[in-house]
């Protein structure tokens, strides 16, 4: 998953202040050791960061360390990225990073994260380009769009007979990339494309469209709070398409918001629910932290627990963090998170999911 906007210019300024961050990053923490997370935490898309967020703040609770939890907002927009990722190494005691959640995000924060030899590992940026930007800092937990683009075209064909396909894009990196997968996969099966940029409310013209190309599935790769609307209109003018998207809309806030509309659509995620891991847990989660688990939450609980068993092994700085992640493996709820050389995981599995009675139903691995 990821989003970008003003991509350059934030890089720009990420890069143009790595420097001065490294005295800073090699200094000795004089407190508590932090495990920050990055993610948006206040905007339309705050609902992923906040179930990301909850996963280190329960893995942390449950740790028995004194370690705090640095909260890093970047609101899924590199253009907010970029100004605010310098101040997160300068924090000494910062001795690793969950996150970004965005790969738009990511893009612009990790050039500064790599200078300082700050080790993350992201639980849900999905662009399959970010090593070239984070190098022996970058670590991610799920699969790339490489796997979920192709997935999503199978679960369409293989829940829709003669599946007719209208799809649709909404401009930003992670929705583009994520498009293109799908129409290559599909091929003939596409009947049509638009692209509707980020803040779309008026979907008339885009309807009129799928209508008129006699789609019997919509496929959006964007995220959830403009798919809630493009759904709802689609369903408000009388149209029967089956409605699929990507990880972007996978989130109890597309049913919250879409409501009856969002029922019968088909999901797909490289994620595990935290009751699909381990019911038992999902419930203390509920008890400890007031919420269900979310999107995503499994995956940031399985990425903070990585990085506490490095530190209850004595590693207490960037470097001896960075190297015990790389030369090790943790089994977590969602995965064995084992690192290659580029930082990716092997070995797991995109999911497909259904909404149902208003909840998301997870259907298992796409085959």
């Amino acid at each position: 998953m990821k989003k970008v906007s003003s991509i350059v210019s934030a890089i720009a300024l990420a890069l143009g202040m790595t420097v001065a961050l490294t005295p800073a990053a090699n200094a000795a923490c004089t407190g508590k050791l932090k495990i920050a997370y990055q993610g948006p935490l206040t905007g339309p898309e705050a609902a992923l960061g906040l179930n990301e967020l909850r996963g280190v703040q329960f893995a942390v609770k449950k740790s028995g360390l004194d370690i705090e939890v640095k909260e890093v907002d970047d609101q899924g927009d590199p253009a907010v990225a970029g100004p605010i990722a310098p101040s997160v190494p300068q924090d000494e005691c910062v001795v690793a990073l969950v996150g970004p959640a965005y790969s738009g995000a990511s893009r612009v924060s990790l050039p500064v994260y790599l200078s300082a030899g700050l080790p993350i590992i992201t639980p849900s940026a999905t662009n399959p380009t970010l090593f070239d930007f984070g190098g022996k800092i970058f670590h991610r937990a799920v699969l790339t769009d490489d796997y979920q683009g192709p997935a999503l075209a199978r679960l369409i064909t293989s829940k829709v007979k003669n599946a007719k396909v209208f799809l649709i894009n909404d401009a930003t990196d992670y929705s583009v990339g994520l498009a293109k997968l799908v129409d290559f996969t599909l091929g003939s099966r596409i009947v049509g494309k638009e692209t509707t940029p980020q803040g779309t409310t008026d979907f008339t013209s885009t309807i009129a469209k799928i209508k008129k190309s006699k789609a019997n599935v919509v496929a959006y790769t964007g995220y959830f709070s403009q798919a809630a609307v493009l759904v709802k209109q689609l369903r408000d003018s009388g149209s029967k398409a089956v409605f699929a998207a990507g990880d972007g809309v996978l989130d109890q806030q597309f049913v919250k918001l879409a409501r009856k509309a969002a029922e019968g659509a088909l999901l797909t995620a490289p994620a595990v629910p935290l009751e699909a891991a381990n019911a038992k847990l999902a419930k203390e989660f509920k008890k400890v932290m007031g919420v269900d688990a979310g999107v995503y939450t499994t995956e940031s609980y399985d990425a903070a627990n990585f990085f506490i068993a490095a530190i209850k092994k004595g590693n207490k700085d960037r470097a001896s963090i960075l190297n015990y992640i790389k030369k090790n493996s943790h089994k977590g709820l969602s995965k064995t998170l084992k690192f290659d050389e580029k930082g990716e995981v092997a070995g797991v599995d995109v999911n497909g999911f259904v909404i149902k009675g208003g909840k998301i139903v997870l259907t298992g691995a796409i085959k």
